[in-house]
């Protein structure tokens, strides 16, 4: 029983399996008499729950669309980064040859193993966090088009959500035989 309540998820819209038909793979389809939960007790019909599932089915199909959209820009602003890494190093380095032009071939010399650790930083460093920008940035803008009412998706209704918890939590108790 402890192990139920650790293992339990509430529904999410966008996450929670459906299977988007009243077939084995829905978990509305194992309360379908009514088993385990009335509609009535939550003022909603069975009708209700087939138009907020198919709500969700399109909503899901957007926020995938959306997603491949938004992957997309996040690759080509990942390019811009390292063309604006390799824009810095080459900057850094001209101008350091420009400050160090009098010294002589040895100095010269010792001057790569700095440009590789500066390669090396912009490599382990710098591009892994402008990546980490651009990914948590493009997972903001996806997360304000999910759920622009408040924390909650568009045509969010809380009484089918509740039941959609609680048959969740009723199914979880009453596993599959």
């Amino acid at each position: 029983m402890a192990d139920s309540k650790e293992n339990f998820e509430p529904f999410d819209f966008y996450r929670t399996g459906m299977g988007f038909t009243w077939s084995e793979s829905s978990f509305l389809w194992r309360n379908n008499n009514e088993e385990f939960l009335k509609l009535s007790d939550y003022g909603i019909t069975k009708q209700d729950v087939y138009r907020y599932e198919q709500l969700i089915k399109q909503r899901r199909q957007e926020a995938a669309e959306r997603h491949t959209i938004y992957e997309h820009r996040s690759n080509f602003f990942k390019v811009l980064a390292v063309f604006f890494l390799i824009f810095i190093f080459f900057f850094i380095v001209s101008h350091f040859n420009d400050l160090m032009r009098e010294t002589g071939i040895l100095f010269d010399i010792l001057c790569y193993p700095v440009y590789i650790g500066l390669i090396w930083c912009a490599c382990k460093y710098a591009y892994p966090f402008l990546a980490f920008v651009i990914e948590s940035t493009q997972e903001k803008f996806e997360e304000a088009y999910k759920y622009p009412n408040f924390g909650h998706p568009d045509g969010y209704d809380p009484r089918i959500e509740k039941y959609f918890n609680d048959l969740l939590w009723k199914l979880r108790e009453h596993p599959l035989v």
